[in-house]
């Protein structure tokens, strides 16, 4: 009987050592699963901040090549005629926007930039050293994607909604109102009378090589019901047809001395054609469809990629809090002693 004792005595702690050690072998097989958990996610995100650097270049260099299209002059024109027209051109919403989206897109890529190369940096990390780095790169890449994709969704929606609003410049009523302010307002074929809508009529007929608004045919024009022409001025006199600033080849300096063959005998190769020819060039802001479809493209791209990111990051940051909870220490003795107890 004693030498059974001893032999179970001698066994205990044996047996309370074998768990011991199980117990930590456990726990040094859960900080291996944790390192290839976070090695694998980094190479993950590593691969989604290549991918969001791209688009963010793309993003870049679409949004500066609208931001520089050659502005739509139409609405200011029509503003200095009295014709109040608000974002007649096609898309010109969406050039306002391009600066913002431009903006966005460098600081995105800053940023982004600087996180790939700490995930970078952190794969060369000692593995004794990467735990806390870890958690705050998580933290930190979880934030910015949660930021930056709810943005490139909010701009996304915005440029979407732009498009599909965009048409092409009314044309039918833009030529109605010209005609109903040049009747209303036109008193003058002098460039400094003190009618200031006059004298845009006119410096807008010498700038753009222009006279009416419809083809002028003869004496009979557009201009006969305005009051240049029924109130006072050289038209109601009689000394004037069409106005001197219509002629071919005047300028500021000189339609003062322009032909009477032009201006008084409105013969046929002496006057300037049809406003509406200018104007409608005026409404061309030279930004092409596809140029929108590749912003709206690189956004959603941008947006979606960033809420898959911020996802994985949520998924690593509870694993990380799961594991700092259970797994992170080794289980002392007493606690193996008391679960043993309680068994």
């Amino acid at each position: 009987m004693d030498n059974k004792e001893q032999k179970q005595s001698s066994n205990k702690p044996n047996s309370k050592e074998t768990k011991q050690k199980n117990s930590i072998s456990e726990h040094n097989i859960t900080k291996d699963l944790y390192r290839n958990v976070a090695t694998r996610t980094h190479h993950t995100l590593l691969a989604f901040k290549g991918i969001l650097l791209v688009a963010a270049i793309v993003l870049i260099s679409s949004t500066k090549e609208i931001s520089i299209a050659k502005p739509c002059d139409l609405e200011r024109v029509l503003v200095s005629l009295g014709v109040d027209q608000t974002s007649p051109c096609k898309y010109d919403d969406i050039k306002k926007k391009a600066t913002n989206l431009c903006i966005l897109g460098i600081s995105f890529l800053v940023l982004n930039g600087i996180i790939f190369l700490l995930i970078l940096n952190f794969l060369w990390i000692p593995k004794n050293k990467k735990f806390g780095i870890c958690i705050a790169l998580v933290v930190v890449n979880a934030v910015v994607a949660a930021v930056y994709s709810g943005l490139t969704i909010k701009f996304y929606k915005e440029v979407l909604d732009s498009k599909e609003k965009q048409t092409e410049p009314n044309y039918a009523y833009i030529k109605t109102s010209m005609i109903t302010r040049l009747m209303k307002n036109y008193t003058s074929d002098n460039v400094t009378s003190d009618d200031a809508l006059s004298n845009s009529w006119n410096k807008f007929f010498i700038e753009y090589e222009c006279c009416a608004v419809n083809q002028v045919q003869g004496t009979t024009n557009d201009f006969d019901s305005t009051p240049w022409c029924t109130t006072s001025g050289s038209c109601q006199t009689t000394a004037s047809q069409i106005p001197k600033t219509c002629c071919i080849g005047v300028s500021e300096g000189d339609y003062g001395s322009a032909p009477i063959a032009c201006h008084s005998a409105v013969n046929p190769g002496t006057y300037k054609s049809n406003c509406m020819i200018p104007i409608k060039k005026l409404g061309t802001i030279h930004i092409e469809e596809c140029q929108i479809s590749l912003v709206l493209i690189t956004l959603l791209t941008i947006g979606t990629l960033g809420i898959a990111e911020f996802l994985i990051e949520v998924m690593l940051i509870s694993y990380l809090c799961c594991l700092i909870r259970n797994k992170i220490c080794p289980p002392k003795e007493e606690e193996i002693e008391m679960d043993e107890k309680n068994k």
